[in-house]
């Protein structure tokens, strides 16, 4: 947990927010591998719940919005696609105006589906939705500022592995806290 005391140094405390997300990040992932049947005898995923609350809200964006939306791949997002119109929750419908575009319907059993993940959210989210509410303008921007940093960093972690697998600054240096971001990035 965060050390709230008077001498603790920033670089303490940001790895106690990065540690905290780390863990937060870890229970993330296991929920995301944890299939949920809503009713219909059909294991959905949450990768495949999450595009169709995206088809749901955003019915009038293609694929690619849609893949900018979510933060992964136009690939990913037509794999995923496949397998939901293969189990019956959506449709893809070609553009009428151009054909190379492609949009996502949702049908009966994808429309519960997607009122099913609002409703979750709804009480999932109650608690978070409570104490940001609390916040004062600035604070939230602050947050926010926070949440963009970390999701650049998530951005750059695959080029900062690479670069540093190939470099030997990490290698049994004589001063553990010396910076070495600024050398690899």
């Amino acid at each position: 947990m965060i050390n709230n005391s008077a001498k603790v140094n920033s670089s303490g405390i940001a790895f106690d927010v990065l540690e905290t997300m780390s863990r937060i990040l870890n229970k993330a992932a296991a929920i995301e591998k944890e299939p949920v049947d809503i009713g219909h005898g059909i294991l959905l995923y949450a990768s495949e719940v999450h595009l169709i609350d995206m088809a749901g809200r955003y019915p009038e964006e293609g694929i690619s919005q849609i893949a900018a939306r979510l933060g992964i791949t136009k690939g990913a997002v037509s794999q995923t696609a496949k397998k939901l119109e293969d189990k019956g929750y959506i449709e893809r419908v070609k553009s009428s105006m151009d054909k190379k575009s492609v949009f996502l319907r949702l049908t009966e059993h994808g429309r519960d589906a997607f009122h099913w993940h609002s409703a979750y959210h709804e009480i999932v989210n109650k608690g978070i939705a409570e104490q940001v509410s609390k916040l004062s303008h600035r604070d939230v921007e602050n947050v926010f500022s926070i949440l963009m940093q970390m999701e650049s960093m998530l951005d750059n972690c695959s080029a900062v592995r690479k670069k540093l697998a190939n470099s030997s600054c990490w290698r049994g240096s004589e001063h553990p806290d010396e910076d070495r971001s600024q050398s690899i990035i």
